[in-house]
């Protein structure tokens, strides 16, 4: 019999992604990023939590030995709960804030932040011993474990950053750096002669590292060498065989029509990008449906917003509107395994779950006003005042306090923070593709594009208020004249579209295709149609949308100041709900109803450009959700 880890064939991919840095944004993206890098916590975390970032050199001099007793983790713990083995905590905060704010910085090219981001990267580098060996263990540690470790996820945090800063600006020898560190693990774990998932009393850190997988699929990408696709099947294999806490994606549960994911959200979902990447690297048909599989669990745990459950483990629960928060993390992790399966697939579904996943639940979830997000959130919003309600009762060892706003979170974990400020990074770098044909536009946003395309430069500049405006007006710059397709994602809840300025056009499962000889100084437009929908949510509830947004009720809030930070203007804030306010149905309202309204645009503030009334004036305005605190999003009985 067949096994699923067999390779039958490398599957080819469909689309290739654009080079990190060759995406720029522009517009209101460009904006938020640039606060969020000059004022706000993706520029500023290591302020904020100096014990984890400033303090801690864990890739270098503080790496961690068998005489390592405690350090601190910025989380709510006894000492004596930790061992040596659980002290990876820090690599995962500084890595993935790292990730963001190198990411944000090159985007933006600000001066000042980008001499950071080289000291940065020449320290990290000069960590690398002889042999190669870059990550967070000492001799006598790596590599050398029966129980919990963070090895291969704090090598996958750290390479994700230096390939990034690579595709940017070019210097090889960080690539070499990369090669050099994952061609030692590669000896230290090899295949079918070791078991780096073998281990007891796991925890987080031994599960995250099968996102090694991102590594070894883009070092695939960059270097053609199909020995990088081979070991992450063969990684998938090994975590799919053993027994650990989060295991959502092994395939004998994928195959078990009743089984539902239980494990913690974030790691089940970054985990659907090694399932997909194995299927790829495999070929095999059994691969190919434990993924469906996958994904029909997945569709049982998304909130209207898009974000999926987990607050933070599932446990078999089906995702609600109000009862079910889901993790900051998981919006993240989501949005980057979508644009694996558009990149692979080709199929531009992706691309319509990665807007509506970032434009909603991703905006929704971050302070409209301020710089912090929430660790924890719901649909329906209530209260943010630590538990999901203000009356749960208080757990004095570990008591909730999730659900804030915050530019840190350190009494949790700061690991939702440093997610925040990938998310953007990891959306712009997607929202241009390269195809055996041209070029395809995958995700909608002002933006600039500076590539190469049959060995010409071509600058494509997107001018748009995007998602707040269907238009989108594309101006093309090519060093000389060229031939080549560009593609554009017809997003499936257009009811309808113009290409102007350009007559010949085709649209083909879902993609329109303009193949032409380009020429300095050509433009056109797209011009998408939508409609305010409402949509139904399980059983009896609704929500109600315009193109790629969810609308929500404002709900008045009182706000409260916790915790304030050595950073001017950033803070924990807690809300607690009017006593005033109550949550409102729409009972015989439809679409017919339901009016669209917008007002001027302004790129600092964009959220309350669009808005929803309807016929009845007792009814609220409904708002996009990303300018919303506490908000109600479904309503019952709203009949169509």
């Amino acid at each position: 019999m067949t096994s699923p880890y067999d390779k039958i064939s490398t599957k080819p991919q469909a689309y290739e992604w654009i080079r990190f840095g060759e995406i720029k944004p522009a517009g209101w993206m460009q904006a938020q990023m640039q606060r969020d890098l000059v004022h706000g916590f993706v520029g500023h975390l290591d302020e904020l939590v100096p014990d984890l970032i400033q303090k801690d050199d864990i890739y270098g001099k503080d790496r961690l030995t068998k005489t390592a007793k405690t350090k601190d983790l910025g989380v709510v713990s006894k000492e004596t709960e930790w061992e040596v083995q659980f002290l990876w905590w820090n690599s995962e905060t500084q890595s993935n804030w790292r990730d963001g704010f190198v990411r944000n910085t090159l985007l933006l090219e600000n001066s000042i932040y980008l001499e950071k981001v080289r000291e940065y990267i020449k320290r990290i580098l000069a960590t690398q011993d002889a042999d190669g060996y870059l990550g967070i263990y000492a001799p006598d540690l790596r590599f050398n474990f029966n129980s919990e470790n963070g090895e291969l996820w704090a090598q996958a945090s750290l390479f994700r950053v230096l390939l990034g800063y690579y595709e940017a600006t070019g210097e090889t020898s960080v690539l070499n750096a990369v090669i050099r560190a994952v061609d030692v693990t590669i000896q230290a774990y090899p295949t079918n002669q070791s078991h780096p998932f073998t281990v007891t009393n796991d925890y987080a850190g031994v599960c995250h590292g099968l996102v090694f997988t991102d590594v070894l699929d883009r070092l695939y990408q960059l270097t053609q060498q199909e020995k990088y696709l081979d070991y992450a099947l063969w990684l998938y294999a090994e975590y799919s065989e053993a027994t650990l806490s989060a295991d959502d994606v092994r395939y004998i549960h994928l195959t078990d029509p009743a089984y539902r994911f239980r494990a913690h959200g974030v790691h089940t979902y970054e985990h659907l990008r090694s399932l997909v990447t194995a299927v790829y690297a495999s070929g095999n048909p059994l691969l190919e449906g434990a993924l469906s599989a996958y994904l029909e669990k997945l569709e049982l745990c998304l909130t209207p917003s898009g974000a999926p459950i987990g607050d933070e483990n599932i446990n078999g629960r089906q995702a609600d509107a109000s009862e079910i928060g889901y993790e900051y993390c998981s919006i993240h992790e989501l949005l980057d395994a979508y644009s694996h399966l558009l990149q692979k697939t080709g199929d531009p579904q992706w691309g319509d779950r990665i807007e509506w996943l970032l434009f909603n639940a991703g905006q929704g979830a971050r302070h409209p006003q301020e710089s912090a997000i929430a660790y924890l959130k719901t649909d329906n919003s209530y209260s943010m005042t630590g538990p999901l309600h203000p009356d749960d009762p208080i757990d004095s060892r570990n008591p909730q306090t999730r659900y804030k706003y915050s530019p840190a979170h350190q009494d949790v974990a700061v690991c939702c923070v440093p997610n925040a400020g990938r998310i953007y990074p990891y959306y712009v770098k997607s929202m241009w593709m390269r195809t055996p044909k041209g070029l395809f536009c995958a995700l909608y946003g002002a933006s600039e594009l500076n590539t190469e395309v049959n060995g010409v430069n071509v600058h494509i500049t997107e001018q748009t208020n995007y998602p707040f405006d269907l238009t989108i007006s594309f101006l093309i710059d090519v060093s000389q004249p060229v031939e080549f397709e560009l593609a554009f994602r017809k997003p499936a809840w257009a009811i309808g579209f113009e290409v102007q300025n350009e007559s010949e056009w085709q649209e083909e499962n879902g993609v329109i295709k303009i193949y032409k000889i380009w020429k300095a100084g050509d433009k056109f437009v797209l011009n998408f149609q939508a409609k305010v929908i409402t949509n139904q949510f399980n059983k009896d509830e609704h929500f109600i949308s315009y193109g790629p947004l969810v609308f929500a009720r404002p709900l008045n809030g009182q706000a409260k100041e916790g915790r304030t930070y050595p950073v001017e203007g950033l803070r924990d804030l807690y809300y607690s709900l009017d006593d005033s306010a109550s949550s409102f149905d729409l009972p015989t309202m439809g679409e017919k109803d339901l009016h669209l309204e917008q007002q001027p645009f302004h790129a600092e503030n964009p959220w309350e450009t669009l808005s929803i009334t309807t016929s009845s004036k007792s009814s609220p305005k409904l708002l996009p959700m990303g300018s919303s605190i506490l908000r109600q999003i479904t309503f019952r009985q709203l009949n169509k």
